[in-house]
């Protein structure tokens, strides 16, 4: 009887559970999604609504990523994009060195692998969703310094780390650039970039973080 009662007790509180936060969501979370047409989402970006699909000799997707703006915020989901730009989302450069004006990732000294990376992936988003300037423009050094830092070789980044894992997530933020802006000079940065990579893993292999998250790499390659 106990146990009967239990699974029973679960099951039903569960379900209560399900009921109140579809309605919630339905009700309050959901209103902070643009109620705009999809073709009307983005205006002011040029990355438009329509997602990429695999080419024709790849097996085609159940599901295919927006381009970043194709969803837009607004009511609670915008003013919290507004508390982090107000927070270290928008201001971590301001307070950590690492991914300050000394970072590797703007041709310095300083911290040279995953975290001006990291700190981009955040800030390229917040900058376009929220369509401020002065984010965007922050987040400009350091996306032009990486187009601008590629050799002939095809490998881009701060030189002192070859680390193949760092330039995954850069090449994510890339990615989300891209679709945004349009910005002409991303594409051809990563076709020569996985041309290198792929002439360069016989003699060194993925390691530590890449030999595990090699997947966030093949999404930007699709």
């Amino acid at each position: 009887m106990a146990k009967r009662c239990g699974v029973r007790g679960r099951r039903d509180f569960l379900k209560g559970i399900w009921v109140l936060g579809a309605g919630a969501l339905a009700g309050r979370r959901l209103s902070g999604l643009s109620s705009i047409p999809l073709e009307g989402r983005i205006a002011g970006l040029s990355g438009g609504t329509v997602p990429v699909k695999n080419g024709k000799d790849l097996a085609e997707n159940a599901f295919y990523l927006l381009p970043l703006g194709a969803v837009m915020p607004r009511g609670w989901l915008r003013e919290q994009l507004l508390v982090q730009a107000r927070g270290l989302g928008g201001h971590l450069d301001e307070t950590w060195m690492d991914v300050g004006p000394e970072s590797g990732w703007l041709g310095g000294k300083g911290e040279s692998w995953e975290r001006g990376p990291y700190f981009l992936d955040g800030l390229v988003p917040l900058a376009y969703l929220l369509g401020d300037a002065k984010l965007k423009a922050k987040a400009q050094r350091f996306l032009d310094w990486a187009l601008s830092s590629a050799d002939p070789s095809g490998m881009f980044g701060p030189k002192s780390n070859d680390d193949w894992w760092p330039r995954m997530v850069m090449l994510k933020v890339l990615c989300q650039y891209q679709e945004a802006s349009g910005d002409k000079r991303v594409i051809p940065l990563m076709d020569a970039y996985f041309a290198y990579q792929i002439r360069e893993l016989p003699k060194r292999p993925l390691r530590d973080w890449g030999k595990f998250r090699w997947q966030d790499e093949v999404l930007c390659v699709l």
